[in-house]
């Protein structure tokens, strides 16, 4: 009889210490699908020290027609962001910097702008580099430029690659 108690007590007590741990702030189970969303993630690349951007290996894995978007919408974007934020909105800016997990994005258009154009010079060397056509950028973030981005020259012989899936649905 006690060591059926023995039992029984040991049992519950295991039970109850599980429990607790999974009832931790901010404890979250593993699960397939958390795991697969982080593998998703881009692995590497980003900005260093001196201010030079490295892709990521997603990035460096894109083709003629992904890489020419995304310079075409990065290129939009500076174009809309050549105008200084009032006060108020730096000063807003500047609050939620300050908060845990902010960012000071925003706060300086020129240290943004040399951020961006690093980037749009990595990408475009990138498709350079896999014979597609390229960007002037230099005149296509002259101020007052208004015209649709387009690459220029011609795309080399192996360029202009299909991407995998455009492939596949031919």
């Amino acid at each position: 009889m006690r060591r059926l108690t023995a039992l029984w007590l040991a049992s519950a007590l295991t039970l109850a210490m599980t429990g607790c741990a999974a009832m931790v702030p901010g404890y979250v189970p593993p699960s397939p699908k958390v795991e697969k969303a982080k593998a998703a993630l881009p692995q590497g690349g980003g900005f260093d020290a001196s201010g030079g951007y490295s892709m990521s290996e997603q990035e460096r894995n894109l083709d003629c027609k992904h890489l020419t978007g995304g310079i075409t919408v990065k290129i939009l974007q500076m174009r809309e962001t050549r105008v200084k934020p009032s006060a108020v909105a730096a000063g807003a800016q500047s609050v939620m910097n300050a908060l845990p997990g902010g960012t000071d994005y925003g706060l300086d258009t020129n240290v943004d702008y040399k951020r961006d154009r690093a980037r749009l010079e990595t990408m475009n060397k990138q498709l350079a580099g896999k014979n597609c056509r390229t960007f002037d950028l230099d005149a296509e973030l002259q101020p007052g430029n208004t015209e649709s981005p387009q690459p220029v020259g011609e795309a080399k012989p192996g360029g202009e690659i299909k991407s995998e899936k455009t492939a596949k649905k031919k």
